[in-house]
């Protein structure tokens, strides 16, 4: 993560017009390999919900750690982002919705909640601007 510069910041205090990091413009290359990375950690969990559902055993801990695992590769992955990508902002939000569902209580009605259904939309709409479909 990069922050403003010296300038940009005294610029901002004394009411100077200034670019915003959030108006900077993302580098697309970059946010598509933060896309294709968060992809890869999806597609990993869905494959080991998968493979315990499949053995006949309780699922649940495998979905537990499977949203644990979200939550932990994504803030990794945002975290070497741009501070002005709308990518990284989208899977630091989803990534962080993503820890609530894995310590919830009740993981289906967290994974149901508002708050986690909108991070992901948010999530899937800032990837699908770059060319990756993350299908959350």
């Amino acid at each position: 993560m990069t922050l403003p510069s010296p300038s940009a910041a005294a610029s901002a205090t004394t009411g100077a017009p200034s670019v915003s990091p959030s108006a900077a413009a993302a580098d697309p290359a970059a946010d598509k390999k933060l896309c294709e990375s968060a992809k890869k950690i999806a597609d990993d969990s869905r494959s080991a919900v998968v493979k315990a559902a499949s053995s006949g055993a309780d699922p649940t801990p495998a979905l537990k750690q499977a949203y644990a695992d979200m939550a932990k590769g994504m803030a990794a992955t945002a975290a070497t982002g741009d501070s002005g990508s709308e990518v990284a902002a989208a899977l630091t939000a989803f990534g962080t919705e993503a820890g609530k569902v894995a310590t919830a209580a009740d993981m289906t009605t967290a994974a149901d909640s508002p708050a986690f259904q909108q991070a992901g939309t948010k999530a899937n709409g800032a990837c699908k601007k770059v060319g990756v479909d993350l299908n959350f």
